[in-house]
């Protein structure tokens, strides 16, 4: 994870930070574990707050086949917000 340079973010340890964002993720996609899940990156956005997180799952499907998101969550008020589906490639691009 980047180091946090803005004075205005919470302080907050990047344990706590990943807790809070896979509680969040577990609350909309239900047991990770179960979903092949995988959590990509977590790095803090321009907004007070705000994290940018990138990760994939195997969904309950028969094609069986990772899907990746980025996504944006605010670990102040525990709320995930502005998800896209994205490709594997944009996993290592920070234009989100």
């Amino acid at each position: 994870m980047k180091e946090v340079e803005n004075s205005d973010m919470v302080d907050i340890e990047p344990k706590q930070v990943i807790e809070m964002i896979m509680d969040i993720l577990e609350v909309s996609y239900g047991n990770l574990g179960y979903l092949s899940f995988r959590l990509h990156s977590i790095n803090p956005n321009t907004d007070e707050d705000v994290y940018i997180i990138k990760y994939s799952f195997i969904p309950r499907s028969p094609e069986n086949k990772r899907i990746y998101y980025a996504g944006k969550v605010n670990i102040k008020n525990k709320n995930m917000f502005k998800i896209k589906e994205i490709k594997e490639e944009d996993l290592q691009k920070d234009d989100y």
